[in-house]
């Protein structure tokens, strides 16, 4: 009998997947690319662009607020104080003509300050003189000799000024007019000024047009700003 022959089984080859391992090629570090100076330069410049625009809006910042706190000053200022040019020699030689002086309003007035005050029936017009009588001194007159103690030099209460001339009485020449006026006084009343100007030889002020009231005076003479050259506090 003739034996059939039976197929050849193929062998199924089942492949095993090899443990793939990296080459020593693969393993080994790459080299990093140099980086070239232009790059490094961009780089830089970015960099410095933004701190600078950062400072610089810093700054801005900072430019504001100094800038809003020097517009308050400004105006404090102009509401405390207020400024003069001086025209005329009739203050000389404490003042010269187109010095600028710095008023205070809110200032006590005392003996010798330098004030500015407006003229009566002249309008749009500012005179500075120095006080030389105060509310409540002694005055007498001889003629048109005005005889004028400071309340604070007076010791006795009836004195005949033009006889004994006390200690610090001073004597002033007036006009007619000033003389009629203070005529009916023997103490200069309360919220009136006896002014002067330095230069007595060149000057119109409470001997021409007699005392001038409290509600006349703009302020006290502080300080001189201009010419930077004589900047400093009035005396």
């Amino acid at each position: 009998m003739n034996e059939q022959k039976q197929p050849k089984r193929k062998k199924q080859r089942v492949k095993k997947k090899q443990n793939m391992q990296p080459t020593y090629a693969e393993n080994r570090p790459r080299k990093k690319r140099p980086v070239s100076s232009s790059r490094k330069k961009k780089s830089l410049k970015k960099t410095l662009k933004k701190i600078g625009g950062k400072v610089l809006r810093s700054l801005k910042q900072k430019e504001t607020i100094w800038l809003l706190i020097l517009l308050t000053v400004i105006v404090l200022f102009f509401l405390r104080f207020s400024t003069h040019r001086v025209d005329g020699q009739s203050m000389e030689p404490t003042f010269q003509t187109n010095d600028r002086i710095l008023i205070s309003p809110n200032s006590t007035l005392s003996r010798y300050a330098v004030v500015t005050f407006e003229p009566k029936n002249i309008k749009n017009e500012s005179y500075v003189k120095r006080i030389i009588g105060m509310p409540g001194d002694r005055i007498q007159l001889m003629g048109n000799a005005l005889f004028l103690l400071p309340k604070e030099n007076e010791k006795k209460e009836k004195v005949d000024l033009t006889t004994e001339v006390p200690d610090g009485t001073i004597k002033i020449m007036v006009s007619e007019a000033v003389m009629n006026q203070l005529h009916q006084y023997e103490r200069i009343p309360k919220d009136r000024y006896f002014v002067q100007g330095d230069n007595r030889l060149h000057s119109d002020d409470s001997r021409v047009f007699g005392l001038i009231d409290k509600a006349q005076i703009e302020g006290v003479v502080l300080y001189r700003y201009y010419p930077f050259s004589k900047m400093g506090i009035v005396h």
